[in-house]
């Protein structure tokens, strides 16, 4: 029998990350439903999340003894079968081994595969596994905007959206938001080669911080629109009240060093030559849920968080929430609701921030105190009166 490689694992853990997946969670809580949905999404079945031996999906199964996963995972391709036999002879996983061999894995060669099997019945049966559970597809009336405006070549955009973070809590509906803004920010007559997309994974804090202090001071020009949005969690610091973004790969207990103080956010985006730059932000730095967080074990205690705006002329910011709100979100639209109104004003003909901020506040407001809660949308900056 071929030990289980120990040594093998301890080495690895010393020497590389334990960067999980979306397919790896969904492994781990035992979800088939939602592994089938990801590995149809083109989720792939053999990325590792560097824990070693048994450090693919189909590991991670047979350490949470989940025989239909595992067959599911064998049947899509999984080839990190060698150490899932051993793993499961050694800690006596003999429905998993009849999962896998059934779905057509190859043992290693001197595996007792008979024994194992007439340990457990007579014959193999095929492993009955659920039905996968449709994917629930979401479409809204702002998806598609129509052309409203010749195209403004000096323009530029930086759009920002994350919904499946690194090791936090989804952002429901980052990604989708940041997508359709981007298709409103080119109707309004921004050139696709002008808007920056960083979504997900790719919204990482080195990115953005490239992006607003080297790509868009190097690019915008004296007359030039600059429009910034940003979809995804915020936080608060509960020390001095300070306000965060929160990249995809940041960590709530390291604020200051992974996190994107908004008051720099503010301050780069100030500081840049353009005519006007409007920001739209779907967050919330209450720490108390919605699009925002806390690390882990704290409580939102924060008396105020710093979310103040600098008295720039050239800058206006349009925000989802204020003080102590939490941000929420429209499931039959499949936006956040500030990111829904904040795209219908723009459908409707709004030409300037208090323009889009005297349609969309209310409605905001409306929605919210529907899910039972307060949301009141915030207008900053002396730009407010300024048409885009």
């Amino acid at each position: 029998m071929k030990p289980f490689p120990l040594l093998a694992i301890a080495a690895s853990l010393a020497t590389a990350g334990c960067a999980s997946t979306p397919l790896i969670e969904a492994v781990k809580a035992g979800d088939l439903a939602r592994v089938k949905a990801l590995v149809e999404a083109g989720a792939d079945v053999n990325k590792r999340d560097n824990l070693g031996p048994l450090a693919a999906p189909l590991g991670h199964a047979i350490r949470v003894n989940a025989p239909d996963i595992a067959a599911y995972l064998v049947s899509k391709g999984a080839t990190d079968q060698e150490d899932a036999f051993t793993y499961g002879r050694v800690h006596d996983r003999a429905d998993v081994i009849r999962a896998m061999l059934n779905a057509g894995a190859v043992a290693p060669k001197g595996f007792p595969t008979n024994q194992f099997v007439n340990r457990i019945g007579a014959q193999v049966q095929p492993v009955a596994t659920a039905a996968p559970a449709p994917v629930r597809t979401v479409s809204s009336d702002v998806d598609v905007p129509s052309r409203r405006g010749a195209e403004r070549p000096d323009d530029f955009a930086l759009v920002i959206g994350i919904e499946d973070y690194q090791s936090l809590p989804k952002a429901d509906y980052g990604a989708r938001d940041a997508q359709t803004v981007r298709k409103h920010f080119e109707s309004l007559g921004v050139p696709a080669r002008n808007i920056i997309s960083l979504e997900g994974s790719q919204a990482t804090g080195s990115k953005l911080k490239s992006y607003l202090q080297q790509w868009l001071p190097r690019n915008v020009k004296p007359e030039s629109t600059v429009f910034v949005y940003y979809s995804g969690h915020g936080a608060p610091d509960p020390e001095n009240g300070d306000a965060y973004l929160v990249p995809w790969d940041a960590d709530p207990m390291f604020l200051t060093t992974s996190a994107y103080p908004l008051k720099q956010f503010y301050s780069e985006l100030a500081k840049l030559k353009a005519k006007r730059v409007v920001v739209a932000l779907d967050a919330c730095f209450s720490g108390s849920g919605g699009r925002s967080v806390l690390a882990k074990g704290a409580r939102p205690l924060v008396a105020k968080v710093d979310e103040s705006v600098p008295s720039a002329a050239n800058l206006t910011v349009l925000a989802a929430a204020s003080g102590a709100e939490i941000t929420g979100s429209l499931d039959e639209q499949g936006h956040g609701i500030f990111t829904y109104h904040l795209l219908k004003g723009l459908q409707g003909g709004a030409a300037t921030p208090r323009g889009l901020y005297d349609y969309l506040k209310p409605r905001v407001q409306d929605d919210a105190r529907r899910q039972n809660r307060e949301q009141s949308p915030t207008l900053a900056g002396s730009g407010a009166d300024a048409k885009f």
